[in-house]
């Protein structure tokens, strides 16, 4: 039965606003909740709804962007398929918006569900109860609306004395009477074409913003409803950063729940932050001060405290402490930190341990190396059972070019050793610590490359910071 609707119902999503009170260079639909955009929100909702009609998205201040960001997302491609950009020239108001699709959609459109692009919460199950409450009322328009404490900001639901609605009254054209009124609009719509359209051409900008309003339509349509939702989270716009981070926290809540429902322990909830795009594998620990994002992890890890962890894939039972990921793929088995830090295009095979203040950048470690100690690699391709001291580094800059640096299979390093790349290391070699190597080390050798130790007795530096601290002494 509701799939018979579907040609008969489109939706338009209100984007074309530049939302001034988040002063701001980026268009106000594309602040991040959690790993998406709030448009992807809103679009997402659409897209479970039970009614799949066109979406015109009307978007006006910086139109490109929004639209190209929309179209990159990670939206279901057959939503995609749906959409249709609508331009607004001059940001108008919301009336004057809706207006740009009177000559665009199709005759067998009977309903338009108007959504704003700032209202990222509204779930599916709403927005079909209120096109089903349309159409079974036979009415012209219906609004959605909630009660609230603190009505403040939104526009009012004026009903009449037998308690039927009347008009929308916006916060700034309010009487000191109506905004007492608790019963505030959602800022969603249902509304049945043309009577739309008949509406929308009588309305002027009579409000001291000189916007053309939506909310003014109302006035001329005489068959309307105002049906209450039940959560008023739903319907929470974004118009500053301080709304902007009440949903984000909002959000963030509900993805740490989901987790610890799917088998995630996380330590002090409060302080860990996880985006929509990460996956957690069951028996895996949180702990506090973590963030994480747009990454995969599996199961039986210990992850943080206090670690960042962003693109990237980490395997099983690995354990990653006061450590700083990003763009990096670790195996299975393995232990990252304290205070490591895994920079892009880096791969770490099963079983691989990188310790305490170890950088590692664009390189890949094979299983069983281990690198403990206050080391950076970069550039680097280590395979497997390698043993790098403390103090190791590839030198693979040169001020003009990276260089590689090749290490083969059960290497052992000593602390203090420079590898001055290019530079390719044979398997089964011992280097002595404290060596600078610049020549390839052929495999099944023992290389030190240390300068002669010479000793000067009672050189003149000696004796002058002897002078010094006789000086200092005596005074």
């Amino acid at each position: 039965m509701k799939n018979t609707y579907n040609n008969k119902i489109a939706y338009a999503i209100l984007a074309a606003g530049e939302g001034t009170r988040m002063r701001s260079t980026l268009p106000k639909v594309l602040f991040d909740i959690c790993g998406k955009t709030m448009i992807e929100y809103v679009l997402e909702t659409v897209a479970q709804t039970d009614y799949a009609g066109k979406v015109y998205i009307i978007v006006g201040h910086k139109a490109d962007i929004v639209k190209d960001a929309i179209l990159k997302s990670s939206i279901d491609n057959k939503l995609k398929q749906r959409l249709i950009f609508v331009y607004q020239k001059q940001q108008l108001g919301t009336a004057d918006a809706v207006k740009q699709l009177n000559k665009k959609l199709p005759r067998c459109v009977k309903y338009l569900v108007v959504l704003s692009g700032d209202v990222p919460l509204i779930s599916p199950s709403t927005i079909n109860r209120l096109i089903s409450l349309h159409i079974e009322a036979k009415v012209d328009c219906t609004v959605a609306s909630f009660i609230t404490n603190e009505p403040t900001g939104y526009g009012r639901i004026v009903r009449d004395i037998s308690k039927h609605f009347v008009e929308i009254v916006e916060e700034i054209d309010a009487t000191d009477a109506q905004k007492l009124i608790k019963e505030v609009n959602a800022g969603v719509y249902v509304f049945s074409l043309p009577q739309l359209w008949s509406a929308i051409s009588k309305v002027k900008p009579e409000n001291k913003k000189g916007e053309y309003y939506l909310t003014d339509t109302l006035k001329y349509i005489k068959s309307k409803q105002a049906v209450q939702c039940g959560d008023a989270k739903e319907f929470k716009g974004v118009n500053s950063r301080e709304e902007l981070t009440e949903v984000i926290e909002y959000v963030r809540h509900k993805i740490i729940n989901n987790l610890m429902r799917s088998g995630v322990t996380i330590m002090l909830p409060q302080t860990v932050y996880v985006d929509w795009n990460t996956k957690v594998g069951e028996d895996t620990q949180i702990l506090q001060g973590c963030i994480i994002m747009n990454s995969q992890i599996g199961r039986s890890c210990v992850i943080g405290p206090n670690s960042y962890i962003n693109f990237s894939n980490i395997g099983n039972n690995v354990t990653v402490t006061y450590s700083h990921i990003v763009s990096a793929n670790i195996g299975d088995n393995c232990s990252i930190g304290p205070f490591s830090r895994i920079r892009p295009e880096t791969t770490i095979a099963d079983n691989v341990s990188i310790g305490n203040f170890v950088e590692i950048k664009k390189s890949e470690i094979k299983s069983g190396t281990k690198i403990n100690h206050l080391s950076y690699i970069g550039d680097t391709t280590i395979l497997n059972n390698v043993n790098i001291g403390a103090g190791t580094i590839t030198c693979n800059y040169d001020g003009i070019r990276k260089h590689k640096t090749y290490i083969g299979k059960r290497v052992f390093i000593g602390s203090n050793v420079n590898l001055i790349a290019p530079i390719n290391v044979g398997d089964n070699v011992v280097i002595a610590a404290g060596s600078t190597i610049s020549k390839d080390v052929p495999a099944n050798t023992f290389v030190i490359a240390r300068t002669k130790e010479i000793h000067k007795p009672n050189h003149r530096i000696v004796k002058r910071l002897l002078m010094k601290h006789n000086g200092e002494n005596d005074e």
